[in-house]
């Protein structure tokens, strides 16, 4: 419709063609940051980069409505470029941090500390940290149950002594040998789970970690990695299907699940470290049975998504583990988050068994605005609870319940193929990097063409952007919201 606005004979005045696409625009209300560049009246045109920095900081700051919608407005308006505004607002200036282990520490953001005044964190600072070069970090999820402490991680992110180290269930020489930052944080607090890393608040709570680690060190927001044990390893399969961008990659060290939308992790790497001896009759039941990581190495290689399986003959342990969590680590020095990964999927609800799934809204360049009724399948995997111990037996089914779900791949050449599941509204972002901004983008939408124009930056979109997932690594400048209730 642009386009073809474009293309009439009466748009012969910048001023009359300005109007013209505002009105078009309003009366689509489906795309945003899609107007062509064009000439602006001069208020508009006279927005230096380091003005719109400053409105866009003022923005960000703001949490009064009417006074955001204005700075948006005029943010919308500015047409340089918007990568270097973007590095600025995401600037901090670090101090050094002492080398070692640091221990019982509370957030000190202000709003993180509100809102988790008990938590504690623990962490471990590499000798090789330089606060003027980003580097990696790695969240270490603890094990335990229901009221296993707030101080759980104490021991964990410790440095073992040089001669208990093989032993050790301690991993600050590991740490230490990576050369990234490291942080256990206390699990989010209810005495009536033992999946607390799985709980609906894990979400925001891991978040909280991130953007703490941020405000404390220079942290590649691209080299981010999920680790768990035990408990924390049924939190790391919970997460990489609930939030899979976050992660560079997610390290599931002697946990499980029971009901998975695997293709919701795609794009983002699963480390799976299990013990062939976890479980041991008489000791330990089956909750965590090598064959949960059996059966997850034999889905993932069916559905050809990304993932390494290292089975060692130790048990539960954590100490039985390191090597091959070090071995992952050696492997993976140059892997990194793909903001832009080529192909993606948004499902919803999900969670790592059947009471802990919950919606979910973001992945990536992809948000589901709007669920439609009807059910996807989802791999489910059963046992006989009353089975004996060496009777105990673990199968995979498929499982139908209410949820929807987003495949979406970029094909190169400005085209977009998406296929959806019981979605009524949903949101393409893009950035510049993804396809040419001087060429039509073409999304086709279960077969039909949903939408075949011109994209242009924003840096009010890129804003949005970022509020989404308070992530600078995670900047999309523009948008396409596409409605399919009336097909």
């Amino acid at each position: 419709m642009v386009i073809w606005l474009l293309e009439q004979e009466e748009a012969r005045t910048v001023s009359g063609l300005v109007v013209m696409m505002r009105h078009a625009v309003a009366a689509m209300c489906v795309v945003a940051g899609t107007l062509p560049a064009l000439a602006l009246p001069a208020a508009a045109a006279e927005l230096s980069s380091s003005e719109a920095t400053r409105l866009a900081r003022k923005f960000l700051a703001s949490d009064d409505e009417g006074e955001r919608e204005k700075l948006s407005s005029r943010l919308a308006d500015y047409r340089g470029d918007i990568q270097p505004i973007v590095r600025k607002l995401a600037e901090r200036k670090y101090t050094p941090a002492k080398p070692g282990y640091h221990y019982e520490e509370h957030f000190a953001e202000p709003e993180l500390l509100e809102e988790y005044p008990h938590d504690l964190l623990y962490f471990t600072v590499p000798t090789s940290y330089r606060p003027e070069r980003p580097t990696g970090l790695i969240i270490f999820m603890h094990g335990g149950g229901a009221t296993s402490s707030r101080r759980t991680p104490r021991y964990f992110m410790n440095f073992a002594d040089e001669d208990d180290e093989d032993d050790s269930f301690q991993l600050g020489n590991l740490f230490e040998k990576i050369g990234m930052i490291a942080v256990g944080p206390s699990a989010p607090w209810d005495e009536d789970s033992y999946y607390r890393w799985c709980l609906r608040a894990s979400d925001d709570y891991l978040e909280a970690v991130i953007r703490e680690c941020k405000s404390r060190f220079n942290i590649d927001p691209d080299r981010v990695f999920l680790m768990g044990h035990s408990m924390g390893g049924f939190g790391a399969y919970h997460h990489i299907m609930r939030q899979p961008d976050r992660f560079a990659a997610v390290i599931a060290h002697a946990g499980s699940w029971d009901l998975a939308y695997l293709p919701a992790m795609r794009g983002t790497r699963l480390a799976i470290v299990h013990g062939e001896r976890d479980a041991e009759k008489g000791y330990r039941w089956h909750y965590t049975d090598i064959e949960h990581a059996r059966w997850t190495r034999k889905l993932l290689q069916q559905k050809k998504l990304d993932h390494v399986y290292y089975e060692h003959e130790g048990g539960h342990g954590l100490n039985n583990g390191k090597p091959y969590i070090a071995k992952f680590f050696e492997s993976a020095k140059d892997l990194r988050r793909d903001p832009y990964a080529p192909r993606i999927t948004l499902a919803s609800p999900v969670g790592f068994a059947r009471s802990y799934c919950s919606r979910v809204k973001h992945n990536r360049w992809l948000t589901l605005d709007e669920a439609a009724d009807g059910k996807i399948e989802y791999d489910a995997l059963r046992a006989d609870s009353e089975a004996d111990f060496d009777d105990w037996e673990l199968h995979h089914v498929k499982r139908k319940r209410d949820g929807s779900a987003i495949d979406a791949a970029n094909k190169g050449n400005n085209t977009i193929v998406v296929k959806t599941q019981n979605v009524a509204r949903f949101t393409i972002w893009l950035h510049p990097k993804m396809v040419d901004v001087t060429k039509r983008v073409k999304i086709t939408v279960d077969g039909k063409t949903h939408f075949n124009e011109r994209v242009q930056p924003s840096l009010a979109t890129a804003l949005e952007a970022y509020e989404r997932r308070h992530d600078w690594g995670l900047i999309y400048p523009i948008k396409v919201e596409l409605s399919l209730r009336d097909e």
